[in-house]
C-alpha cells in the first residue's frame, strides 16, 4: 500500500497561485513606453523645425530689399529728349485768280517742281471779252482826250490874243483834264484785266513737291474760291516744333544744335537747331514753344512725320547727376541714402544745382561708385542694414 507525501504548509498562510501572464504585460508595457518616447521624440523635432522655418521667415520679413543705381559725372551738356512734328518749311494753297474753264493741268501729287513751273491753264472767255471791252473803251477815251487837249491848246492862244472871253477857255481847260481824268481810269480798268488774264496761267510760286490737286480739265474755277486747284510744299528745309519744359525754358536759345530721330529710318539722325522760342511759357502746360528748323534735301523725314527730338543744352559741369526716384526727403532738406560696403545705409543730404526733370544735378560730394538707394522706404536711418538686390529679384521677393 502506497503512501502520499504532503507538502507542509506554514500555519497562518494561503498557497500562492502560478502567474501564467506575467511575460505578457511586461511586453506591452515596454511596447507602450517605447512608443510614447518615439511620439516625443518626434514632436521635439518637428517643433523645432517650425520654429525654425518661423524665424527664417521672419528673419526674411525683417530683412530691407533695395535697389540701387550709381550717380553718374556731369558732362556740362543735357540731352533733352522731346516728342515733335515735322512740318514743311512752307506749305501753301494754289487758288485761282481768274474766272473761267481749267483747260489743263501739267502736274500730279508727288511731283517735284521749280518755281514758275506752269501748274495748269484756265481758259477764260468772259474775262477775254471783258478785256477786249476796256481796251476799246480806252481808244476812245484817249481820242477824246487827244480832241480836248488840241481845243484846250488852241483855246490859250485866242486867250492870249483876248479874242476869246476867259470863260471859254476855262470851259476847255476842264474838258481836257476830264478827259485826261477819263483815260487814266480806262487804263486801270484795261490793266486789272490784263492781270486777271495773266493769272489764266498757274505757276508755282516756291520749288516744292505738289501735295494735292483738286480740279480737273473742264472744271469751273471761279476766283477766290476756298477750294485751291493744288497744294505745295517746300520741303527743303523742315520746321519741328517742339514744348519745352518750364525747368529748361531758361536755358534754351537760338541756335542750341539738336537731332532727329525718325522711326521709319533706325539708327539715322537729322541735324536741327534752334530758330527761336515763343517767348513766353504756356499757362496750362506750363511749357514753353519752340520752333526748330533742319535741313532735308533728300527729302527725308516727310512733312507731317513724328519725330523724336534731342536738344544739346549746356550746363554748368559741376557735381554728379543722380535721378530723382533716389531723392529722400529728411524734414526740409533733400538727401540720398547711400549703402555701404557692409551694407549699412548712410544718408547724405545734397544740394540741388538744377532740376533736369528725370535727374537732378546735385553739387555735393559723391561719387560714381556710390550706390544710391532707388525708391527709398520710408523711416529709413543712418545705420540701417540692407541687401542689395537687382529689380527682378526685388518684385519675386515683394
Amino acid at each position: 500500500m502506497s503512501e502520499s507525501v504532503t507538502t507542509p504548509v506554514a500555519p497562518g498562510s494561503a498557497p500562492t497561485p502560478k502567474k501564467k501572464g506575467g511575460k505578457t504585460i511586461i511586453f506591452f508595457l515596454a511596447a507602450a513606453g517605447v512608443l510614447f518616447l518615439v511620439l516625443a521624440v518626434f514632436g521635439i523635432y518637428t517643433r523645432n523645425q517650425w520654429t525654425t522655418e518661423v524665424q527664417a521667415r521672419n528673419d526674411k520679413s525683417a530683412r530691407v530689399l533695395v535697389e540701387v543705381v550709381h550717380p553718374q559725372p556731369s558732362s556740362g551738356v543735357v540731352h533733352l529728349q522731346l516728342p515733335g512734328e515735322a512740318m514743311a518749311f512752307t506749305d501753301s494753297p494754289i487758288v485761282a485768280q481768274t474766272s473761267g474753264y481749267l483747260k489743263k493741268w501739267y502736274f500730279d501729287i508727288g511731283a517735284r517742281v521749280k518755281k514758275g513751273d506752269v501748274l495748269a491753264e484756265i481758259e477764260t472767255p468772259e474775262v477775254d471779252q471783258q478785256l477786249a471791252q476796256a481796251q476799246a473803251q480806252l481808244k476812245v477815251a484817249q481820242a477824246a482826250s487827244d480832241l480836248a487837249e488840241v481845243t484846250y491848246r488852241r483855246d490859250q492862244d485866242l486867250f492870249k490874243n483876248k479874242v476869246i472871253a476867259a470863260q471859254e477857255f476855262d470851259t476847255a481847260a476842264d474838258n481836257f483834264a476830264g478827259a485826261r481824268s477819263t483815260v487814266i481810269a480806262d487804263q486801270a480798268a484795261v490793266g486789272r484785266l490784263q492781270a486777271l488774264e495773266a493769272f489764266k496761267i498757274v505757276r508755282a510760286p516756291f520749288d516744292g513737291i505738289v501735295t494735292a490737286r483738286n480740279t480737273d480739265v473742264g472744271d469751273y474755277v471761279a476766283a477766290g474760291s476756298e477750294t485751291a486747284l493744288f497744294r505745295m510744299a517746300a520741303t527743303s528745309v523742315l520746321r519741328v516744333y517742339v514744348t519745352v519744359p518750364q525747368a529748361f525754358s531758361s536755358l534754351v536759345k537760338a541756335g542750341e544744335q539738336a537731332q532727329l530721330t525718325v522711326n521709319e529710318f533706325p539708327g539715322q539722325t537729322f541735324p536741327a537747331h534752334v530758330v527761336s522760342t515763343a517767348g513766353a511759357i504756356n499757362p496750362n502746360s506750363k511749357r514753353l514753344l519752340t520752333e526748330l528748323e533742319a535741313a532735308n534735301p533728300t527729302g527725308a523725314p516727310l512733312p507731317g512725320a513724328y519725330v523724336q527730338t534731342t536738344l544739346d543744352i549746356p550746363i554748368d559741369g559741376r557735381g554728379v547727376l543722380v535721378p530723382t526716384i533716389s531723392l529722400l526727403f529728411q524734414g526740409t532738406h533733400p538727401a540720398v541714402a547711400v549703402v555701404g560696403q557692409d551694407g549699412r545705409v548712410e544718408i547724405h543730404k545734397i544740394n540741388i544745382v538744377r532740376d533736369l526733370g528725370t535727374r537732378l544735378q546735385v553739387s555735393d560730394d559723391l561719387s560714381s561708385s556710390d550706390q544710391l538707394i532707388v525708391n527709398p522706404p520710408p523711416g529709413l536711418t543712418t545705420g540701417t542694414q540692407v541687401t542689395v538686390v537687382k529689380s527682378s529679384q526685388l518684385v519675386e521677393a515683394q
